[in-house]
């Protein structure tokens, strides 16, 4: 009996010796040159850039990966118990391997071709971590080898808490959502904060199948997937059965695949290119940035449809206009861009009319040549000669002979009339009369454009400019002379919530007030009495003061309109308004400013009084 005994123990021990020498071999030979994981003691994983409305609604996403990044102590504990049923209850009591686990999937995924059955995956959550950031997802036994290892070395090296808190943050949930904070985002518009057991139960039981769990698909599985994680709870004790019946019984209700529907991608470039110069080296998508913007979602919603109706209305016998346009929504006060379309279809072209197309602004360009007699001493009431002129400009370069597009002058009148009716002789003369100089000096302050030449035909609007500078320089005399810039911005903060950048607040005068009151009082002349004419009923019928000024360029390439809207109540709005074909071609002979763009400051019109309630006088 002792002898059998004592053969039984000698047998023992060789199979101890020989099971730890090939543990010892087997971790000493697959343990050469694996991955350096000491990277995650400074865990910075790629994190998605959010733009905001002004409402804090998020209508933009930058992400190289769909992540937020949450520190743990900021994910709530039945969302970290959730996973942990679900994927590790042993998780703070293993040293980074539960042996039995590790010993059926090597035998699993040793007679997987046999059996035909998918290689069995890592156990625990620290193997997890090991195969997503080091090792891959090779179905083999070498890479559950390698993984056990890191596994074991991650242990020894970061405390539980870490190594959780990086499984939170990158675990794949589906959708293209990574980490738990995003999924939260992604499956019910949540922050993780808010989440229901119910709901931390449906994130627990994505990891094991994110693609084939998807919600829209799969309701019946996902569901009693859900439920089974309730019930591990429950069996771990972390969860009462009240709440396990409570939560199985709540209806699965999770947001569809696309959740914003606010078309505001013309915005949303043109954010994203500012954004380049102000963030350095720092990734887009990758930077995890929260961006505040401007972007009012009611008045984008407004604009844009005023734009699409306006464009289709040129041709209505086809479903996408040839024609182009734009339409930009500033507040006067500030410069804060409330909404912006560069093009009927952002999917079909995304080239922004709105803030790249260089084109002529024709007689949108005479209120700066009136705003500089303004500023000599004339005013609106100031007599001027509306008759036919004719110009020799010398050195046989011949005569210039500007007309009125209208056929009609109105001999000696006040200097309002020549807005208010855009007569093309009148501002000429003017110009004459006052010189380039001063002319060129206003272009400069409001920055109409980079460069204006000293010769008559650029008082007409021969030069090129953008509908954002165009739009900009109009508030500057709409606020009463203030210095503003085109604005997108409110704040950049990081992810954590420090603020990287904010603009400064506009303040310097350009233009002082009583000229630039002057200047707004003859484009509300040009509403009651000129030609825009077609808005008056508008100021009639509701508490708005409207006013604006047409413009047409040659051979009627590109029809234009810039107005403002003064309510009881809130800011100056400035809009405006651009139509014409990409590459630049007639709009034929009666497509003016007054007939094709203004339509659509009208429509604007019309919908914002609408929006805001405003009750007719």
């Amino acid at each position: 009996m002792l002898s059998l005994l004592r053969r039984l123990l000698i047998l023992f021990a060789v199979i101890v010796t020989a099971a730890v020498s090939t543990a010892f071999f087997l971790f000493f030979y697959y343990g050469r040159g694996l991955p350096d994981y000491q990277f995650l003691k400074d865990y910075s994983p790629p994190l998605a850039t959010r733009l905001y409305a002004n409402d804090y609604q998020v209508f933009k996403e930058y992400a190289f990966e769909k992540r937020f990044l949450k520190p743990l102590h900021e994910i709530p504990p039945r969302l970290v118990q959730a996973f942990l049923s679900a994927e590790d209850k042993n998780f703070y009591y293993h040293r980074g391997i539960d042996v039995g686990g590790l010993l059926r999937a090597v035998l699993v995924n040793t007679f997987k071709k046999k059996w035909h059955n998918r290689a069995l995956g890592a156990s625990t959550l620290t193997q997890q971590v090991a195969k997503n950031f080091l090792i891959g997802n090779e179905p083999s036994f070498k890479r559950k080898i390698k993984e056990a290892i890191l596994a074991l070395r991650l242990e020894f090296t970061f405390p539980k808490q870490r190594i959780l808190e990086i499984y939170l943050n990158q675990v794949y949930l589906g959708r293209g959502s990574y980490g738990v904070a995003a999924a939260a985002q992604t499956y019910f518009g949540k922050d993780i904060k808010d989440l229901s057991w119910a709901e931390c139960a449906f994130l627990a039981a994505l990891p094991k199948a994110p693609t084939s769990y998807d919600p829209e698909r799969e309701v019946k599985r996902i569901t009693r997937r859900r439920n089974w994680v309730l019930q591990r709870l429950y069996e771990d004790g972390r969860i009462s059965w009240a709440e396990v019946a409570e939560a199985q019984n709540a209806p699965l209700q999770v947001s569809k695949k696309v959740v914003n529907d606010l078309q505001a991608d013309y915005f949303a470039e043109e954010v994203r290119r500012q954004l380049k110069p102000l963030l350095g080296p720092l990734d887009l998508l990758k930077a995890g940035l929260k961006v505040f913007t401007t972007l009012d979602p009611e008045l984008q919603t407004i604009a844009q449809a005023s734009l699409q109706q306006g464009l289709k209305s040129y041709d209505p016998s086809v479903q996408v206009p040839q024609i182009s346009g734009a339409i930009i929504v500033m507040e006067a006060e500030t410069g804060h861009v409330l909404a912006l379309k560069g093009g009927f279809d952002y999917k079909e072209n995304q080239f922004n009319c709105a803030t790249q197309a260089r084109r002529q602004p024709g007689s949108l360009f005479k209120p700066f040549v009136y705003l500089a007699a303004l500023e000599l001493g004339y005013t609106p009431e100031t007599l001027l000669e509306d008759r036919p002129l004719k110009i020799n400009l010398g050195d046989g370069l011949g005569v210039y002979q500007p007309k009125n597009i209208s056929g009609k002058y109105y001999g000696l009148c006040p200097l309002r009339t020549g807005i208010e009716k855009s007569q093309n002789v009148m501002t000429v003369r003017l110009a004459q009369q006052i010189g380039m100089s001063s002319i060129q000096d206003i272009v400069k302050r409001l920055k109409v454009m980079d460069f204006m030449p000293a010769n008559l035909a650029m008082v007409l609007g021969a030069g090129e400019t953008t509908l954002l500078r165009l739009t900009t320089a109009y508030s500057m005399i709409v606020n009463g002379g203030k210095k503003i810039s085109p604005t997108f911005l409110h704040k950049i903060e990081d992810y954590q919530g420090n603020v990287l950048y904010e603009p400064a607040l506009p303040g310097e005068i350009v233009i002082q007030p009583e000229i630039a009151e002057a200047m707004r009082g003859m484009l509300t002349g040009v509403v009651q009495r000129g030609t825009g004419q077609k808005l008056r009923y508008l100021t009639q019928q509701y508490p708005l003061v409207l006013g604006g000024k047409t413009g047409t360029t040659n051979n009627c390439y590109d029809a234009w309109f810039i107005g403002f809207l003064q309510p009881m109540q809130g800011p100056t709005l400035v809009v405006g308004v651009f139509m014409g074909y990409l590459k630049p071609q007639t709009l034929g002979p009666q497509a003016t400013g007054s007939q094709l763009a203004l339509p659509v400051f009208e429509d604007f019109v019309k919908s914002f009084v609408k929006l805001k309630g405003i009750k007719p006088k």
